[in-house]
């Protein structure tokens, strides 16, 4: 009788963990794309480029600054910071200080795009992400400092 609610209790958790919420499934999409923009960073101060971050609706993209042609920007070369689609159920709006880029599919230098300076610093900027009835924001400052958090829905 003792095994046989032992491994109830060991299925009832397995089960818990196969099939993560969509709270949950929010949460580790906000501290993956968190991790993304630290990244960027990261590789713009410690590597001397320009970075940018376009983030669309449906998927985040990585832009390295030619330095060829300063007007031009280029797919990252970098493994970990290509372009990348959202899942399904996530939806992502990029607001930099007043401005707030709903873009669908552009992907040109004039789109808004969160720079970062090998210098470290970048215009503030947020970036909200949506699933259902789940919010996270993660907002970064002039300096480089970046935070998940939860948002009332």
């Amino acid at each position: 009788m003792i095994v046989v609610v032992i491994i109830g209790i060991s299925a009832a958790v397995a089960v818990a963990n196969l099939f993560p919420s969509d709270e949950e499934k929010l949460q580790q999409e906000g501290e993956r794309v968190l991790s993304l923009l630290q990244r960027a960073r990261d590789e713009a101060v410690f590597g001397g480029r320009i970075i940018g971050v376009v983030v669309a609706t449906d998927r985040i993209e990585f832009l390295e600054r030619d330095i060829t042609d300063p007007t031009r920007w280029q797919a990252s070369r970098l493994d970990d910071l290509h372009a990348r689609p959202l899942p399904d159920m996530l939806r992502a709006q990029l607001r930099i200080g007043s401005q707030t880029n709903m873009h669908e599919r552009a992907t040109t230098a004039e789109t808004a795009q969160i720079i970062f300076l090998p210098v470290g610093v970048a215009a503030p900027f947020e970036v909200t992400l949506r699933a259902g009835a789940g919010v996270r924001r993660i907002t970064g400052d002039a300096i480089g400092n970046m935070v998940l958090a939860r948002e009332p829905a």
